[in-house]
């Protein structure tokens, strides 16, 4: 009788450890896919956050400095319980999305027209122009000349040394060539916590945006 119910109590057991487990597992992914789409979001806000820079660059204002966002590592513990609390706003995120990327192409509508109406202005696109090609051709190039994939910060290194007359940093380097990947024309891999970019040797230059000439004209 005792044997039979050792027998039933490690069943017992085991079903809810198996159960307990598998449900720890199914938690692990929502909190994982959360946490890819918070990095998303990540990179559309710095891509905005580069855009919006190269625009005030361009216009060479200087009355007052907007500091640099925070770049502190987040435990997974820390990422994970902020996309917990997130869940909540996710009805109103696209909204939100939608008005900032209004606001955005209203502050290069804006700038474009001060330029043209700056008396230094077509001067200043003439110096852009001149500078050389734009830095999604410059990225493109150097990814396709190299036989390895490379990260934004080993890209940035590389350009800056062969254009010692730009302004490439690291940051502008992934927005730019994050841009590319949307356009199927760079592969982005990830391993671990490191993205790796890669040309794709079909892919044709693509006609350059607004938001591009911003940024050439702030390199």
């Amino acid at each position: 009788m005792t044997d039979q119910l050792n027998t039933t109590l490690k069943a017992a057991y085991a079903g809810k450890v198996a159960a307990d487990l598998a449900e720890n597992a199914a938690e692990q992914d929502r909190i994982r896919a959360e946490i890819e789409t918070l990095q998303a979001q990540l990179i559309t806000l710095e891509t905005d956050h580069a855009l919006l820079e190269s625009v005030s660059a361009a216009l060479g204002d200087t009355t007052g400095a907007v500091p640099a966002p925070r770049r502190a590592v987040k435990k997974t513990a820390d990422v994970a319980k902020k996309a917990a609390s997130k869940k909540t706003a996710d009805a109103v995120a696209p909204k939100k999305a939608g008005a900032k990327k209004d606001a955005a192409k209203k502050t290069t509508a804006v700038a474009a027209k001060k330029s043209a109406a700056t008396p230094g202005g077509a001067k200043a696109a003439s110096t852009a122009a001149d500078k050389g090609p734009a830095l999604t051709e410059l990225i493109h190039a150097h990814l396709s000349s190299q036989s390895e994939p490379r990260t934004a910060r080993e890209i940035a290194k590389a350009l800056a040394d062969a254009n010692p007359g730009r302004n490439v940093n690291d940051n502008l380097v992934r927005t730019t060539t994050e841009r590319l990947v949307g356009r199927s024309r760079v592969d982005r891999v990830k391993q671990g916590s490191t993205v790796y970019y890669t040309a794709k040797a079909d892919a044709a230059p693509a006609a350059s945006q607004p938001g591009e000439k911003a940024t050439a004209a702030a390199s």
